[in-house]
């Protein structure tokens, strides 16, 4: 089964990886940042402290001798997160942790290992994927549009992007609907395109982790998913978890696209730092 993922050329899986663990790094430096000056969900020596040290491991990240030490010591570091944060962590952060915790399993000399981590990777992609088009199903607020107008009428996270398929007097009545009050509602919409939509989400989320781990169709797949899951996590203004799942279905096609990207994600994350710092416009 995790055969299904896997990649023929070893040149090709290991920059796939050695691009991977730069931006994980990267990310998980920049995530720390973030939190500091957005909300320091823990005292914020320690989370100083902790983003110091991922910022040595991305250093690390960089250089052929270091590269393999980098994961294996900024996994400690995440654990300390973990450990700081929880129950209130994030549930982005553990497939950042999870992903981190596959690349230590990689060894420089061991190309079964590399391949065992790739595929694992791959999977662990994959089903974060297909779990969240089963959540909604199970869910059960998905097959009418319910969920997707209450966040409209909440004006909370998607509501700006899905708001454009509802019409404007069905947007002010959700608007005016107190969902802390029994019997208030219904979150129903006459909307055709917002219950598409709502129903193409968990189905597009269900299909492309089975196209993704195909052969024939995993580079359409993963195309495809980028722009999908860029698309919903922007609605949602979630950048960070947009740029990390993102470069997960990056190592699926087999191209060396993570590489040639890393600078501008560096620049992302970089200006979002500024921003939030006050030191650049957005903030």
């Amino acid at each position: 089964m995790l055969g299904l993922g896997g990649d023929t050329d070893a040149a090709l899986r290991g920059k796939k990886l050695r691009a991977l663990r730069r931006f994980l790094m990267l990310h998980g430096a920049a995530r720390s940042w973030l939190w500091l000056l957005f909300e320091a969900p823990v005292h914020p020596a320690l989370l100083a402290l902790s983003a110091t040290a991922l910022c040595v491991c991305l250093v690390l990240s960089l250089s052929r001798r270091g590269e393999y030490l980098a994961p294996r010591l900024a996994l400690p570091v995440l654990l300390l997160q973990l450990w700081w944060t929880f129950p209130i962590t994030d549930n982005h952060f553990f497939i950042e942790l999870l992903a981190v915790a596959l690349l230590c399993l990689a060894d420089r000399d061991s190309e079964a290992d590399e391949v065992l981590v790739l595929q694992s990777l791959q999977w662990l992609t994959a089903l974060v994927l297909f779990q969240t088009g089963l959540q909604k199903v199970l869910y059960g607020h998905y097959f009418g549009g319910e969920f997707l107008a209450f966040m409209v009428g909440q004006g909370d996270r998607f509501a700006d992007l899905f708001a454009l398929l509802v019409p404007a007097s069905e947007v002010a009545r959700l608007a005016g609907i107190d969902p802390l009050r029994t019997g208030a509602g219904p979150f129903r919409v006459e909307s055709v395109g917002l219950i598409l939509v709502s129903n193409l989400v968990y189905l597009t989320e269900l299909v492309l982790p089975v196209a993704l781990l195909l052969r024939r169709t995993r580079l359409a797949a993963s195309l495809v998913a980028i722009v999908f899951v860029v698309t919903l996590q922007l609605a949602a203004r979630e950048v960070g978890f947009a740029l990390l799942f993102a470069n997960l279905l990056l190592l699926f096609p087999e191209r060396d696209w993570g590489r040639r990207l890393l600078p501008s994600v560096a620049g992302l994350y970089l200006y979002a730092i500024g921003a939030a710092a006050g030191w650049l416009p957005g903030g």
